[in-house]
């Protein structure tokens, strides 16, 4: 949901410039209209889900995968209501005629909030299947003589969301526009000039992209692990790699999540953060190996090879979409180009954006399963029956927590069984981290030669306009 969120506030900074049309009451009735069929499309993924929970035999597999593909519809729905609603002047009416173009940040906030509405009422309509899953899990561990887990109401489902994939992409970025207006303001004011503004600009943006987590493991409502032997584990791992974290985080999902994740990109602002499910269910050994795919990300600098591909993939995208429009219809309107890229550096970005991920998330989890050997991860072990079986092990655990399938994939990881397999594979063929150290060294060559062909191109488009 993360991406959904960038991929939105993507859209709607890229086409907010289009001008309203003549009958500015258009794309208010469209903004309406778009919010409004958010709710239904959402309610036919619920039903047939229902219909897959509660039923049985060949049933549930006709009626779970039509309800994959109208659940990835739905999304679609989101971003591509979105862009078609903005290409028809969204963003134009909330600058023009409603004139907040000049209001530093209200402006884009007014632009995304037709997106943000749909999203919440998305959620909102898919928390019963998601409670109606846990129950039937429930259900099943109780039968397997396994704790119960809980599940969130109505209300919750909706919180966490709008904490953990809405705010954690709206602090930031709102802080970014903010800042970007006030500049855009003070130099058309004259009160600064150009090269002082861009200079601003870059400064603000890293000062808030460092700071970032520090306000994002407060809206997660994370706290620091307590002391003990596993907190004394944890830290004494992160010494012997050379770690740097500002904290080990216990983040507080109500005992509903198992997962863990790593945030910030210098040590004095980083953290680690392990869910109560996830505390509560694993052993330590387990845990052990899920901090160390964490550990991993950060090792091997997976966080700024994904920003600078981001940056590079962009680049290079938007100035070949942009060249190709402006081929195919020289003579269109002002920011055709535009309304034609934004869809296409969209799809093309998700794709690659998502490949790249599975290939760092292969990295880590054979670091994770390498470091579980037992010898320590400073030492940089190869892989051991022990440790492949203790790293997969962990992933069952979080699968079942989680109430996915081991075979159900995930845009940015993958499916369990399929991480399983690799780093079975790899053993077997007496193979280990070094196989595929290789590997993504030559693809982290290649973003570095991506972004120099993204410089290429933006400045030869620079260049052709001036």
């Amino acid at each position: 949901m993360q991406i959904l969120v960038v991929v939105g506030f993507v859209v709607v900074m890229a086409m907010m410039p289009i001008e309203a049309p003549a009958a500015w009451w258009l794309p208010v009735v469209g903004a309406v209209g778009y919010v409004a069929v958010a709710y239904p499309l959402t309610r036919l993924v619920v039903l047939l889900g229902m219909k897959r929970v509660m039923g049985s035999g060949s049933a549930r597999g006709w009626l779970g995968r039509a309800a994959a593909v109208l659940a990835v519809g739905t999304q679609v729905y989101l971003v591509a209501g979105l862009a078609a609603l903005m290409a028809c002047g969204w963003g134009g009416v909330v600058d023009g005629t409603f004139r907040l173009g000049r209001v530093p940040l209200l402006g884009k906030v007014l632009a995304m909030a037709p997106f943000v509405a749909a999203l919440m009422l998305h959620w909102w309509a898919i928390g019963p299947l998601d409670q109606a899953m846990r129950i039937r899990l429930g259900q099943d561990q109780a039968l397997m003589g396994r704790p119960v887990l809980p599940c969130w109401s109505r209300r919750q489902h909706l919180s966490f969301h709008v904490r953990h994939s809405l705010l954690f992409i709206a602090i930031p970025a709102a802080a970014i526009v903010l800042v970007l207006d006030s500049l855009d303001l003070a130099e058309r004011a004259g009160w600064i000039n150009g090269t002082a503004s861009v200079a601003a600009a870059v400064t603000a943006c890293a000062a808030v992209f460092t700071a970032a987590p520090m306000a994002i493991v407060r809206v997660w409502r994370a706290s620091p692990l307590p002391s003990g032997p596993l907190r004394a584990s944890l830290e004494a791992a992160c010494r012997a790699l050379r770690l740097k974290v500002r904290d080990i985080m216990v983040w507080r999902t109500g005992g509903v999540v198992a997962n863990a994740g790593v945030m910030g990109l210098a040590g004095p602002v980083r953290y680690v953060l392990l869910s109560d499910a996830l505390l509560a269910a694993l052993d330590e050994d387990q845990v052990r190996a899920i901090f160390a795919h964490e550990a991993g990300h950060v090792v091997h600098r997976h966080i700024p090879y994904m920003a600078l591909f981001t940056v590079a993939a962009m680049t290079v995208l938007w100035s070949s979409a942009e060249a190709v429009a402006g081929w195919l219809w020289p003579d269109g309107p002002p920011l055709a180009a535009e309304a034609l890229a934004v869809p296409l550096v969209g799809a093309a970005w998700m794709l690659a954006f998502g490949a790249l991920s599975r290939r760092f998330e292969r990295q880590a989890d054979v670091f994770a399963a390498a470091s579980a050997s037992g010898e320590g991860p400073a030492e940089a072990p190869g892989l051991s029956a022990r440790g492949v079986e203790v790293f997969s092990n962990a992933l069952i655990e979080v699968a079942r927590l989680n109430a996915i399938s081991l075979d159900q994939r995930n845009f940015r990881h993958g499916s369990i069984r399929g991480r399983m397999g690799y780093v079975s594979g790899l053993l077997a063929r007496g193979a280990g981290p070094a196989v595929v150290d290789r590997r993504v060294a030559l693809i982290k060559a290649g973003i570095w030669a991506l972004l120099a062909v993204g410089i290429a191109l933006a400045a030869g488009h620079h260049l052709a306009a001036a």
